[in-house]
């Protein structure tokens, strides 16, 4: 079967994918299976995490991957085309297509700002993904799947929220949208990722970012042994919940960091927050921000509209 574009959110929080018009999100959390032979005989499993094969290992994704092994998660950029990657990436998609082939026009993947920043980190990173071309094969527990991708574009991964709030379903572009000056702002796991378009075109003035994404939250938060892939889970399920100090403290270097690369937030047309911490910060974020003269235009899914637009992205430019 023959898709055009996949659409690839690598976060080190969740991993978002968009196929066709489906979106999938799951915990980056990947684990190797460990085997304890009959030691859980008569008991159930502590999670019934997804599975997949890939190469010559079996590994475990997403919620729960946790219990069934020491984690492999590595925050490191260059962990984003390593094998265990790899795996989360067509377990996810796995979620989305039943067992069968398919082949990719193209994979559009978006790379975190201060990465991209470092020309020599990112060219090394570049040469890396470009192992996501050509043919995978892997297995889950729905079959065996042959996944072929005959080319890679990288963006940065702000120009996704940008995308998804220029250009509606059918791909036509808002009005007045080419003109405005679009400022985003993306708080993903690692790292805020501060970037400013207009007319298509990136205004390096405004590029900027900071290690003050989730995980800066969760050092704030009393761990008591948890992996941050367990914390991070624990407050996206309700079972854990930052105290309004905890917010308000994250966000006070949130906003200085911001400060440093857009003094003056009056000057963009519009403000976008994207990424699962704007979802956390909810109208504390979105209060600071129009109390600063932003004109703040929030998605209906800050945590998907990076995936979302640079599925649109790929398609309007191909």
């Amino acid at each position: 079967m023959k898709n055009e574009i996949l659409a690839v959110d690598p976060g080190f929080g969740d991993i978002k994918l968009q196929v066709n018009q489906r979106v999938i999100k799951i915990t980056s959390a990947i684990a190797r299976a460990r085997s304890v032979g009959m030691a859980g005989i008569g008991m159930k499993s502590a999670s019934q995490a997804s599975t997949i094969q890939y190469g010559r290992e079996t590994y475990v994704i997403g919620d729960g991957a946790w219990h069934h092994g020491d984690l492999l998660t590595n925050r490191d950029y260059s962990a984003l085309s390593s094998p265990e990657r790899k795996a989360l990436v067509f377990g996810a998609l796995a979620q989305a297509l039943n067992a069968k082939e398919y082949v990719f026009d193209t994979m559009v993947i978006g790379l975190p700002v201060p990465l991209l920043m470092d020309e020599v980190q990112g060219q090394a990173i570049m040469g890396g993904l470009k192992s996501y071309k050509g043919t995978h094969e892997f297995s889950t527990e729905k079959g065996n799947y042959t996944i072929t991708i005959n080319r890679l574009k990288a963006l940065a991964q702000p120009v996704g929220a940008y995308a998804d709030w220029l250009l509606d379903e059918e791909l036509r572009v808002r009005k007045n949208g080419r003109n405005a000056e679009a400022a985003v702002l993306d708080i993903g796991m690692n790292t805020l990722d501060l970037y400013v378009i207009q007319d298509g075109k990136v205004l390096p003035r405004f590029i900027g970012g900071d290690k003050v994404g989730v995980r800066r939250l969760l050092q704030l938060l009393s761990a008591n042994g948890h992996e941050p892939e367990e914390l991070d889970a624990m407050i996206r399920t309700g079972k854990l919940r930052p105290s309004r100090d905890q917010l308000e403290s994250w966000l006070s270097e949130i906003l200085a960091s911001i400060e440093r690369t857009w003094p003056n937030l009056r000057r963009f047309t519009t403000v976008i927050p994207a990424g699962g911490g704007s979802i956390l910060l909810g109208d504390l974020l979105r209060m600071a921000l129009i109390s600063k003269g932003a004109a703040v235009a929030w998605p209906e899914d800050p945590s998907t509209a990076n995936v979302r637009g640079l599925w649109k992205w790929g398609a309007y430019a191909r």
